[in-house]
């Protein structure tokens, strides 16, 4: 269809640019009525507004971009703004230097004044408004930015912008005054043809190449000007909106013709839908048809919906987005075709349509009826509600999962017959726990609608009680719909009702609840913060520039020793746990296991994520599951018992130089400290539930942890497996560290560094937080200090250190989970 209106980042109409010729009033969006439009060199003007969710994307992508560029001028300290900074010169700035930056001071002064002039005269004040916002706030935060990082330009850039250009100094336009015509181009680039914004993206980055071969600006600047224009931009059309272009009722009726339906009307429908634009539409020929329509904003919603949930989630079910968005209607019509070729009532697919604008239509039959969430609950009777699991039963037998299946996507005719609609997110292929994803869901969507026991009652009858125990887990917020959540909250306690009534009724009471949530927000805040604030306090207290400076003064030929040996300690970790297994279990798997256990414990104290994924690991791996978990406690075991070992042999090695690594108290206060422990223990063995610990806790794990080391003792293979990657394992970072220490200038000997390794370490294992952060760092950096090294180094030492084997590890850790869970690992 030849479409009326210039959709948003489509082509003009009729694929020619507007012009200064061009009618003052424009077809209102979907063909409809004429309005109050302007359309003049360039500018649509359009009254009515909403928020586009790819103006969050730019925002977000604009706000990483400058994030990057910002911590690219910290870490490379002067190298890239500054006085230091090298600068790129390509011309002379007389005359041709002089040439370029006049030209583009005139080109921005025009502009500038061509801008508020076409606001001015088509009296669009609330547009002239926004890209003022965008334009102060661009330039004023850049200008903070350069001001913050001590921006000083190079001799060779300050001589050039003393001298004097066509307007004013070579100065102008500055890199602030750059952001803001960025911002402004962002802004106002959903008013312009797609011709008008790339001659306007080309004109601000020939104005950048011009002033860069001039050498008035540094290339770090140029960058930072760009991403913070189009941060502010993106922000103004968030918190302003777009105009509203997007194919309406005409539009539609005119699309729909064009592909053979002979619509009478076309009307908005009266429902509430999630990820398209409902309308109704009446064909000539007597059929009643609901119409979905997909264009660029309900894609990029649904992209930052997935992103979203795939940061926060895991194990909730998520499949890639389509490619496009024709594909992902094409999937979402085969999903109801299959429904329906399996028995299940759905509402019949007509048709897709492609308008020429890139806008998707499905057409589909009209259900005579209301929505299940909108049924007074008297007519919603046990024999209805049976009736819908008798639906959803047919379709995951099927093989489909829903992937939505909540009261507002169930139909129910007039004749009181349920319909399943929306399958925007199933899957034709879905496994288990999609489908478990969807009894959870309408069981706690039902539930808001009657009650716990009559949701649960109604499934029961007629779904298998493996089916409804296996959803009882997923009975959480985070495992449901956004809507289904929010309607549960509004009663009190429903949920765990529900989960109770659905657990008694599958005969599997006292489950726990799955774990999907990756990461907790407040904890990843909580160790952001604390990491951060100790990073940063800590060089100033041992009186170094900062920790990234104490980094760059390293001699980099050692940092790939530290991380070879940060990676060794994952194989030696694999040794140690098959050690301590009785069977055959592949090493690879084992070692990212490894890898993925330790990514688990940054946010975890005391090792207790890794522990649980290495059980696990174990157990799909074939090891039974009582004998997994005793390879993990034994090999916990030995680490500890070789640390032991190693921790005196360190200190009778270096005993000379630890005179004032660590002080150690009196030999009397050390037997008053023992007598102290000893008193308390016997105290605890005195009680009643003292006892009862010491025998059901204590003495069960030191028969355990027997057993399994006679088993292992028997094989001396396994023996050596065991022993030997435990100790492994704490070389290999006593080796990261010695590396770490040469390469600040070195001075201790293996024996003293060796030594305060292992004295920190036994201290940091007390500390509450994940891998003893903060604890180990302070105890290592008093120790070095104490064998002779200078408190600079030491600090610049244990960052480097930490940076290659704590945090440096975190992304090959999560690729490795994610590995093992597409390999079923775990």
């Amino acid at each position: 269809m030849k479409s009326s209106q210039t959709p948003r980042g489509g082509a003009p109409p009729r694929g020619g640019a507007p012009s200064a010729g061009d009618a003052l009033t424009a077809p209102a969006p979907g063909g409809g009525a004429p309005e109050s439009t302007a359309k003049h060199a360039g500018w649509v003007l359009s009254r009515s507004r909403y928020r586009h969710p790819g103006d969050v994307i730019r925002l977000i992508a604009g706000g990483l971009a400058l994030a990057t560029a910002i911590a690219l001028a910290a870490v490379t300290s002067g190298e890239l703004l500054g006085p230091g900074a090298r600068t790129v010169r390509w011309l002379d700035y007389d005359p041709a230097g002089r040439i370029l930056v006049g030209l583009v001071q005139v080109a921005f002064v025009l502009t500038a004044a061509g801008v508020v002039a076409a606001g001015l005269r088509y009296r669009r004040f609330r547009l002239l408004a926004g890209l003022a916002v965008g334009a102060v706030a661009a330039g004023a935060a850049l200008a903070g930015i350069l001001y913050l990082a001590g921006d000083q330009h190079p001799p060779p850039v300050a001589v050039t912008l003393d001298h004097s250009g066509w307007l004013a100094s070579a100065a102008f336009p500055g890199p602030p005054f750059l952001a803001g015509a960025v911002a402004v181009t962002v802004a106002a680039s959903p008013w312009l043809s797609r011709a008008w914004r790339r001659t306007a993206w080309i004109a601000l980055f020939a104005a950048g190449a011009a002033r860069l071969a001039a050498g008035t600006v540094l290339p770090l600047e140029l960058v930072l000007a760009f991403a913070t224009g189009v941060t502010a931009g993106a922000a103004v059309l968030v918190a302003f909106g777009v105009p509203d272009r997007r194919m309406g009722p005409d539009g539609i009726a005119a699309a729909l013709r064009l592909a053979g339906l002979p619509v009478r009307s076309v009307e908005p429908a009266q429902v509430e839908t999630k990820g398209s634009r409902p309308f109704v539409a009446d064909t000539d020929d007597g059929q009643h048809l609901f119409i979905k329509v997909l264009g660029s904003d309900q894609r990029d919603a649904d992209l930052l919906y997935r992103a979203y949930r795939f940061i926060r989630l895991r194990d909730v079910g998520d499949s890639r987005p389509a490619a496009s968005l024709i594909q992902a209607v094409e999937h979402q019509a085969l999903a109801a075709l299959m429904a329906e070729r399996a028995g299940v009532h759905v509402p019949r697919v007509d048709r897709v349509i492609k308008a020429q604008d890139g806008t998707v239509l499905l057409a589909m039959d009209r259900i005579d009826g209301r929505a299940l969430d909108q049924l007074p609950a008297g007519q919603i009777s046990g024999e209805l509600l049976r009736r819908l699991w008798a639906e959803v039963d047919r379709m995951h037998h099927a093989g489909i999962a829903h992937r939505s299946l909540r009261a507002a996507n169930v139909m129910v005719g007039t004749e009181g017959r349920p319909w399943l609609t929306d399958f925007s997110f199933s899957e034709l292929a879905g496994t288990e726990r999609q489908k478990d994803l969807d009894v959870a869901e309408f069981l706690a969507s039902l539930a808001t609608l009657v009650d716990a026991d009559s949701a649960v009652a109604s499934a029961a009858a007629v779904m298998d009680a493996s089916e409804l125990a296996a959803a009882v887990p997923l009975l959480q917020p985070l495992a449901l719909s956004a809507a289904t959540r929010h309607a549960v909250a509004q009663q009190s306690g429903l949920l765990a009702r529900t989960r109770s009534a659905a657990a008694t009724a599958s005969g599997r009471p006292g489950q726990e609840l799955a774990r999907i949530q990756r990461v907790r927000p407040r904890t990843l805040i909580t160790i952001a913060a604390l990491a951060g604030a100790f990073y940063f306090i800590l060089p100033q207290l041992a009186q170094v520039g900062s920790s990234w400076h104490a980094i760059q003064s390293a001699q980099w030929a050692w940092l790939p020793v530290v991380i070879a040996m940060s990676a060794l300690t994952y194989l030696a970790s694999a040794v140690s746990l098959l050690g301590g297994v009785p069977g055959w279990v592949p090493f690879w798997p084992t070692v990212l296991t490894q890898g993925a256990s330790s990514f688990i414990n940054r946010v975890s104290p005391a090792n207790v994520g890794g522990m649980a994924l290495n059980a696990r690991f174990l157990q799909k791996s074939g090891v039974e599951p009582a004998a997994g978990v005793a390879a993990v406690g034994l090999s916990a075991l030995a680490g500890a018992v070789v640390h032991g070992i190693l921790l005196v042999v360190f200190f009778v090695w270096a005993s000379r130089s630890l005179a004032h690594a660590f002080k150690l108290p009196s030999s009397s206060k050390l037997l008053l400290i023992l007598a102290v422990l000893a008193a308390l223990v016997g105290i605890l063995l005195a009680t009643r539930r003292g006892r009862r610990f010491a025998a059901t806790k204590v003495l069960k794990a030191l028969r355990s942890a027997a057993a399994s080391l006679r088993r292992v003792a028997a094989s001396p293979v396994k023996l050596a497996l065991l022993v030997g990657g435990s100790a492994m394992v704490t070389l290999a970072y006593i080796g990261g560290l010695a590396a770490s220490v040469q390469a600040f200038g070195g001075g201790p000997g293996i024996a003293a560094i060796g030594a305060v390794y292992m004295g920190a370490s036994a201290i940091a294992a007390a500390s509450p937080t994940p891998g003893g952060l903060g604890a180990i760092e302070a105890a290592l950096i008093a120790g070095l200090t104490g064998i002779g090294m200078s408190p600079g180094p030491a600090v610049s030492a244990v960052l480097t250190y930490r940076l290659a084997t704590y945090w440096l590890p975190v992304v090959p850790g999560w690729i490795s989970l994610r590995l093992l869970q597409r390999g079923d690992y775990v």
